[in-house]
């Protein structure tokens, strides 16, 4: 399983990024947390360590005037795994702000999946504590994080507070209460590039300096159990999905091609940006869709032949 996990890691860190988006090889970051295995091994061990658990899935990532209903990187992995986790038996529950409600809940119902959608609020209140002791596993897909100055980015080192809720607080008590959490993330903007601060920031453009007032970088200090730095968040998430496929024999845990091609069509209609653009186009992170799906069947089929036997006599 550890070298169907280790090849699955190393295809969704095959950076793929048009000019003029800040690129880097995350695959250094992702072997920085992968020193004692594969991250996608691990995260699924720790998961069913704790059969029943309730998990929240947190994601979205709006931003006004330019995608207002956020983007299709981030709600289509939460939704895969929300489903993945369902169908093993865990109590889950989805997590994001006002603007993202309904595009996840219908990429939820286009993969036959349904959970209750709690909607995140944008100041740090009371709401953050009763989280945080609601949950036994907390997992972050694409979900912006605090840079040391307490400013969230986007990946283009924009300011982004006031747009979103602030997640780091709920994360951090569920460390301090040593609960598992994970983040997702391709741009170091995301929720547990902390585990790999220093490092991140060396790498990734406008890791130290940023396009707003704080001139601090996007690289957040929140950390959490496990890492995963990936090219596409969607995709880390869909990996999570296999690796926990072949944990458990459940091939149907994963995303098929035919589902992916799916849920990126629904997100033109539901205006889930191609986050690369801004626009309503079959893409994901300004990578084309024919990719994205190229990349699913490539999951799928590792997952497939790692559970398959076959004899051969010459």
């Amino acid at each position: 399983m550890k070298i169907a996990c280790l090849n699955m890691d190393r295809l969704v860190n095959v950076a793929i990024r048009p000019q003029g988006m800040p690129r880097a090889d995350l695959g250094i970051l992702y072997d920085l947390c992968a020193q004692d295995g594969p991250v996608s091994y691990k995260i699924a061990q720790d998961i069913l360590k704790q059969p029943g658990a309730h998990v929240g899935i947190f994601t979205g990532a709006a931003v006004q005037d330019k995608m207002p209903k956020g983007e299709s990187d981030g709600p289509l992995g939460a939704a895969a795994m929300g489903r993945a986790f369902q169908m093993l038996g865990y109590q889950v529950t989805m997590y994001t702000e006002i603007e993202g409600v309904q595009g996840l809940a219908e990429i939820g119902k286009l993969l036959g999946f349904e959970a209750p959608i709690v909607v995140l609020e944008k100041e740090i209140g009371q709401q953050t504590k009763d989280i945080a002791q609601a949950l036994d596993i907390a997992v972050c897909t694409e979900k912006v994080g605090m840079n040391a100055k307490g400013v969230q980015h986007s990946v283009t080192g924009m300011n982004r507070n006031g747009m979103r809720a602030y997640v780091d607080p709920i994360i951090d008590d569920m460390n301090a209460m040593g609960k598992l959490t994970v983040g997702i993330g391709d741009g170091g903007n995301e929720i547990g590039f902390g585990n790999v601060y220093e490092a991140a920031r060396e790498l990734i453009v406008n890791g130290k300096t940023c396009a707003c007032a704080c001139n601090d970088g996007i690289v957040t200090v929140t950390k959490v159990t496990h890492l995963f730095p990936v090219a596409i968040s969607n995709w880390g998430a869909y990996v999570v999905c296999a690796a926990l496929a072949i944990a458990t024999r459940r091939p149907e845990l994963c995303v098929t091609p035919e589902e992916e091609r799916a849920m990126l069509m629904a997100s033109i209609e539901l205006e889930l940006m191609d986050g690369g653009t801004g626009l309503p186009r079959f893409a994901i992170d300004g990578v084309s869709g024919e990719a994205s799906v190229g990349c699913v069947t490539m999951i799928k089929q590792i997952v497939d032949k790692t559970l398959e036997t076959v004899e051969r006599h010459f």
